[in-house]
C-alpha cells in the first residue's frame, strides 16, 4: 500500500503529486526486483506528506489490512517518516491479534533519486513481510522495530529510527536474521478502529508557569500526557504542577507521565519529585514512547474506557508489546 511522503516524490512541476493510478507503475519500474520476492499488488490508499495524516487515515489502513487479511501474506505500507511511529502504533492498537506481518517503510530520500535508501528499504520490508512476524512493525536501514516502540531520531541519517526499550525484532546485512522476541497471535482477529482525538500532549521544562496550562481543564480533552524531565519529574516546589494535577484529576481527567529521556522508563516512587505527581493523581507510562503513549489513550478513549481510574489502569495493561510489565 502506498499512503504518500517522501518515496513516492519525483521531480514534477510544483504542487503535483503521482495521480493514484501512477503509484504502482512508478514503484515497480524503479524496484522490479519486488516481483522477484513476492506477488506483488499495489493499492494507493491516499497520496499526501505524512505530516496530514489524521485518524481517518489510520482507520482506513485498519479497514484495508482487515477487509484483505485472509488475501495476503504479509503487507507493506509506504509511508512518509515525520509521522510513521504515530500510525504504526495506531495500527499495532487497531489491528488486535494480528495473525501476519503489517510493515511501514519509507525512505529518506524519493525513490527516484541517485543515492535513494527508498530501494532497499522497500525491497526488505518486503521480504520480511513473507516471514511469520504477526505485528505492526517499522523497518528502516537494516533493522526491522516493533512498531509501537519506534521513535524517528533523525532527518538526515539513513538508519532514521531506533527502538530505545526493545531490541529490533529483525535484522537485514549479507543475511536476514529474524529473532524469536516478537509477538505471537493469540485468539481471534479483531479490528477496533474507534479513535477518540480527545488528548493532549504537553513537555514540561524548567520555567514552565503553571498558570499557563489552567486552561486545560476547561477543555473536552479526556487525558493529558505531560512529557517530564528523567524518571517523570517536574518542579513541585517553586512553580509546581502538583495543583494542576490535582485539579485536572477532580476535573475527571488523566495525566500520564511519560519521559523525554527516550532509553529507560518512568518511576514515580524513586524520588520525592515523582512520587508527589502520583499523589497528585498522576500515573506513570512505564516505557512506553511518549507517541505510543499518546496514541495508546486515544485508542482506550475510543473503546469507552473515559474515566480517569479504568483509563489509568488500562494504560498500563500490555495490549500490543508497547510496554513492560514485568517492573511491578
Amino acid at each position: 500500500m502506498h499512503t504518500g511522503g517522501t518515496f513516492g516524490m519525483v521531480p514534477m512541476p510544483p504542487n503535483q503529486l503521482l495521480a493514484p493510478d501512477e503509484v504502482a507503475s512508478h514503484i515497480l519500474t524503479h524496484v522490479p526486483e519486488l516481483e522477484k520476492l513476492a506477488h506483488i499488488t499495489v493499492q494507493c490508499v491516499f497520496n499526501l506528506d505524512s505530516a496530514d495524516i489524521q485518524i481517518d487515515h489510520w482507520q482506513r489502513l485498519a479497514r484495508m489490512v482487515a477487509e484483505h487479511l485472509d488475501d495476503y501474506d504479509g503487507f507493506v505500507i509506504i509511508h512518509g517518516t515525520d509521522s510513521m511511529v504515530y500510525t504504526a502504533a495506531a495500527l499495532s492498537f487497531m489491528l488486535r491479534n494480528l495473525p501476519r506481518p503489517v510493515i511501514l517503510t519509507g525512505s529518506q530520500r524519493p525513490l527516484a533519486a541517485i543515492r535513494t535508501d527508498a530501494r532497499t528499504n522497500l525491497i526488505n520490508s518486503v521480504e520480511l513481510a513473507t516471514h511469520s512476524i504477526p505485528e505492526v512493525a517499522i523497518f528502516f536501514g537494516t533493522r526491522l522495530y516493533r512498531g509501537n516502540r519506534t521513535v524517528k531520531n533523525s532527518s538526515i541519517h539513513y538508519d532514521a529510527f531506533q527502538s530505545p526499550n526493545y531490541p529490533p525484532l529483525a535484522e537485514v546485512g549479507i543475511d536476514v536474521h529474524v529473532f524469536d522476541h516478537h509477538r505471537r497471535c493469540q485468539g481471534g482477529f479483531q479490528l477496533r478502529e474507534a479513535i477518540s482525538p480527545a488528548v493532549l500532549a504537553v513537555r514540561y521544562f524548567p520555567g514552565l508557569l503553571p498558570e499557563y496550562l489552567e486552561y486545560v481543564a476547561g477543555l473536552p480533552v479526556k487525558a493529558v500526557v505531560l512529557e517530564a524531565l528523567g524518571l517523570g519529574h517536574t518542579a513541585v516546589k517553586s512553580q509546581s504542577l502538583v495543583p494542576w494535577i490535582k485539579g485536572l484529576r477532580e476535573a475527571g481527567k488523566l495525566v500520564v507521565i511519560t519521559s523525554q529521556s527516550r532509553h529507560g522508563r518512568v518511576d514515580l516512587s524513586r524520588y520525592e519529585n515523582g512520587l508527589r505527581l502520583r499523589q497528585a493523581g498522576a500515573v506513570g507510562a512505564g516505557d512506553m514512547t511518549t507517541e505510543a503513549a499518546i496514541v495508546k489513550l486515544m485508542h482506550l478513549l475510543g473503546q469507552g474506557y473515559d474515566t480517569p481510574e479504568i483509563l489509568g489502569r488500562r494504560l498500563r495493561e500490555d495490549l500490543a508489546g508497547e510496554i513492560t510489565t514485568d517492573h511491578g
